[in-house]
């Protein structure tokens, strides 16, 4: 049985490359560059890991912190990686304390990220 992997980012040319990326591994995949409909797809399916952008509306927001804690609460066993191009050593603790699996900044080499789901598909 393949993962299945939501995917949250407002550029749409990252979510074509993770496609690409991730497209390879066998993986379903379901792609939204919105929290909202990143919430509807996790009310209505269940995945075994989240891969969320942190910034999706504006420059101070943090929506991918939002996803993760909405992921936590309905399904603690589904890994979340958070990315993003705002980094900082407090976010990452941040990110890790509310149960993200991974941090990354970006532009993440897509053999780190491939790396990291395979890791967590062995969870």
């Amino acid at each position: 049985m393949s993962q299945r992997i939501l995917i949250v980012d407002d550029e749409p040319g990252f979510l074509q490359g993770i496609r690409k990326i991730m497209g390879a591994t066998g993986a379903v995949l379901d792609l939204t560059d919105s929290m909202e409909e990143a919430e509807r797809y996790l009310t209505s399916n269940r995945y075994d890991i989240v891969i969320t952008d942190l910034r999706l509306t504006g420059v101070l927001s943090e929506e991918g912190l939002e996803i993760i804690r909405f992921v936590k609460e309905r399904n603690p066993a589904t890994h979340c990686i958070l990315i993003t191009g705002y980094g900082s050593p407090e976010l990452r603790e941040k990110a890790l304390a509310q149960g993200a699996a991974y941090y990354f900044e970006k532009p993440v080499p897509p053999k780190e990220l491939l790396e990291a789901v395979k890791a967590l598909a062995t969870d």
